[in-house]
């Protein structure tokens, strides 16, 4: 049975570029770092997608407003191991390290078991 989970990622306004790339330039403005997210956090799925052949979907999502900005990932597995692939991956071990270490986030990351029972995918 597949596993899905909900991420929830507050970043601080003046810290977004710093959640999902180390190098990124913090001398741009909110909007431009809002759109430096977006292309990282692509990247970032690409390596999934690539790298993680168990996650069945990953998804990130962006809300709120420039100044007020959550990210969102809806992820969902295809068993526990490949939870545990994704959690013990390089990519996912340098992005948490450095957030938590430059403080990054108003919050800490909240990720949501979630289980369906309802609602269908797809016109098949």
């Amino acid at each position: 049975m597949a596993l899905h989970f909900l991420a929830i990622l507050e970043p601080k306004p003046d810290r977004i570029t710093r959640v999902c790339l180390p190098q990124s330039d913090s001398s741009v403005g909110l909007a431009e770092n809002l759109y430096q997210v977006q292309e990282i956090c692509k990247s970032v799925a690409d390596y999934v997608r690539e790298n993680e052949p168990g996650v069945l979907k990953y998804q990130w999502f962006l809300s709120g407003t420039t100044e007020n900005p959550k990210i969102y990932v809806w992820e969902i597995y295809a068993d526990q191991a490949a939870v545990d692939t994704h959690k013990t991956s390089s990519k996912m071990a340098e992005l948490v390290e450095i957030s938590t270490r430059e403080n990054n986030f108003i919050s800490e990351i909240q990720v949501i078991p979630l289980e369906h029972f309802a609602g269908w995918s797809g016109q098949e």
